[in-house]
């Protein structure tokens, strides 16, 4: 499969048993058994934001760190296919294209999922930002990043 930049893809069970204690986002039962994926091609991984539906839950976090620091990169909301979502930058991590199963289409598999590039252009902006302060040492994300990337580079 070739990846695309700024798709929606769904990630292989052998990612999450590869992974079992890097805090990735939980297992959830239905058609394709994990979160979807919001993709961003980064330095040689390709960064996977999960999105969700759960907006109540996200947007109280959100208010939270708000209120605590003024700004917060770790959770956007926007669109995805008519429907507003969090995309949870916070809980991203790195892949590599053979751990993609299946990109995520609508129409009977015949039309990519995508959003618009205002969108897309601030999902990218906040997983530069957030993968730079990983790279001095600041971490914001939930997922050990570190442990991913050390093994899929191996």
């Amino acid at each position: 499969m070739l990846l695309k930049d700024k798709r929606f893809y769904f990630i292989r069970d052998e990612y999450y048993e590869k992974f079992p204690d890097c805090n990735l986002m939980g297992n959830k039962e239905g058609h394709h058994n994990r979160p979807c994926y919001y993709c961003y091609d980064y330095d040689r991984f390709f960064m996977m934001v999960p999105i969700s539906s759960q907006l109540e839950k996200y947007q109280a976090i959100y208010d939270e760190k708000i209120k605590k620091y003024s700004s917060y990169d770790g959770i956007v909301f926007g669109f995805v296919n008519g429907k507003k979502r969090a995309f949870l930058i916070q809980n991203l991590c790195p892949v590599t294209e053979e751990l993609i199963s299946e990109v995520y289409t609508i129409d009977k598999g015949t039309v990519e999922v995508t959003i618009d590039n205002k969108l897309s252009e601030e999902i990218g902006k906040k997983v530069r930002k957030v993968m730079a302060m990983y790279k001095k040492g600041i971490k914001i994300t939930l997922t050990d990043i570190k442990k991913i990337i050390d093994a899929l580079s191996q």
